[in-house]
């Protein structure tokens, strides 16, 4: 090979060497390009843990500090509560789902004071059984184990309502005993014993009130049939005397000595049925009789005391309701004269209006009846309409009493109504007039069973009639 061939060789070989190297630096250069961009992105990724972990590291600070608090608290809590649970006097104790104490307060332990065994750690069961047997618990004329077996399956019991017993020094406890969703058991001793002394104090002053106030009852009828009869015998008198020849000032006298005896009959009345409403001694006599003729009755009978006053007596009986029911005539008659009555009285002019509506009861013969009776008289003042159907109470005051009366009326009314299984009821505007008013419910009989009303004028039968139109 010549030399010329050996140097063109030697080029074109550095040449490709240094085409190579170029490749080779190329690639290095890229190499790095790529190492420098990961070194890089590590780089960043480095910066993001790092304030991920500050992060964390502050909430973890935040949230042992949070914990520290609350344990605390709990703690402060628990201190308090068992300090609560101390200062009171009742026994308080808590037993886990085996029945076994966790936990109890001194007013418990005490009852078991001398027993060390009674302690947190012991189980129910074995409380009980020591408590039968140490003679703690006043069991009676039970046996032990049976008292013991009735005990403890309460405990087990669903539910168990609460127990009384008495201990050994005659203190009362009432145990009450509930279970919490988790299984445990609290457990309460409340003692009652000054509830169960004052019961019984009030059990002896109640029987003694009851056996004093059924002698005064006894006595007031005593008296009051005593009192009943001369009464009767002076006031008939008077009648006889009246019928004699006297002179004016002479009947003057008698209508005084007439007058007197009947308020004074009135009084001894009324005395007698509120004596025997408060014995429970006053009982109804059911038996057919029309009410539209106990209340015409009734208004014939104070029509003259009306027509004296200027008063009307209207009677607006409902056309469509029956007249004769099964219920106790007199009592009836005596509530409506009460309440009629006392519309005359406290009426001076104007007019007293008895209405009566009737609603029959569904599948029944029975029927709903409503009684009231209206008045334009002196009304009564609104902090005086509960005042009215007391004992002994006057709508007027003791210092300007101008209407006579025991003031048993009313009450005797209510008392009487509640008897027939009614409620009364009274609506009143001073200076405007009254309405008191009953609802009864009774049976309805056949009008068949009774005659036809007289009516006036030629009438079939009136439902609104106008007893007195006295003359102006």
């Amino acid at each position: 090979m010549s030399l010329s061939d050996r140097l063109s060789q030697e080029r074109r070989a550095r040449l490709a060497a240094e085409r190579l190297l170029e490749l080779k630096q190329a690639e290095l250069f890229e190499a790095n390009r790529k190492l420098s961009r990961h070194a890089r992105s590590l780089s960043d990724q480095i910066i993001v843990k790092r304030e991920e972990t500050e992060v964390l590291r502050d909430e973890n600070l935040r949230t042992k500090q949070d914990l520290e608090k609350a344990t605390v608290a709990v703690h402060i809590a628990e201190r308090r509560l068992w300090d609560s649970i101390e200062t009171i006097e009742d026994g308080f104790a808590v037993f886990d789902p085996s029945d076994v104490m966790i936990a109890a307060n001194s007013a418990y332990l005490r009852v078991f004071d001398g027993l060390e065994d009674i302690k947190p750690g012991i189980t129910y069961p074995d409380i009980v059984r020591l408590a039968v047997e140490e003679g703690l618990i006043d069991i009676g004329e039970s046996a032990r184990d049976a008292f013991i077996d009735a005990a403890l399956a309460r405990w087990h019991a669903p539910t168990r309502d609460p127990q009384t017993i008495r201990l050994w020094n005659n203190q009362f406890v009432k145990l009450v005993d509930r279970r919490s969703s988790d299984g445990d058991m609290v457990s309460l001793g409340l003692n009652i014993t000054s509830t169960i002394r004052y019961e019984r104090r009030l059990k002896k002053a109640r029987s003694k009130a009851e056996a004093a106030n059924r002698a005064k009852s006894a006595f007031l009828a005593n008296m009051s049939h005593e009192i009943r009869t001369p009464m009767n015998g002076m006031v008939g008198m008077a009648d006889l005397l009246a019928d004699t020849d006297l002179d004016e000032e002479q009947t003057l006298y008698v209508e005084t000595i007439k007058s007197s005896g009947e308020a004074l009959l009135n009084l001894i009345n009324d005395i007698l049925d509120y004596s025997k409403i408060e014995a429970s001694k006053l009982s109804l006599h059911p038996e057919p009789f029309d009410l539209e003729r106990c209340i015409q009755d009734v208004m014939m009978l104070l029509q003259p005391t009306a027509a004296q006053k200027g008063v009307d007596l209207i009677i607006d009986y409902d056309m469509f309701m029956p007249t004769v029911f099964m219920g106790d005539q007199g009592r009836m008659r005596q509530v409506l004269t009460n309440l009629i009555g006392n519309a005359v009285k406290f009426t001076p002019a104007g007019h007293v209006i008895v209405r009566v509506v009737g609603l029959p009861e569904e599948n029944s013969t029975r029927q709903c009846i409503h009684v009231s009776v209206e008045d334009s008289g002196i009304g009564i003042a609104p902090d005086m309409i509960e005042h009215v159907f007391g004992e002994f109470n006057q709508v007027e005051g003791a210092h300007n009493r101008k209407f006579e009366g025991t003031g048993l009326g009313l009450a005797i009314t209510r008392q009487l109504v509640q008897l027939m299984g009614g409620e009364i009821w009274v609506d009143s505007e001073e200076g405007v007039g009254s309405c008191f008013g009953f609802r009864l419910t009774m049976d309805v009989v056949e009008e068949e069973a009774t005659p036809a009303l007289p009516c006036p004028h030629g009438c079939t039968k009136p439902r609104l009639s106008i007893i007195s139109t006295p003359m102006r």
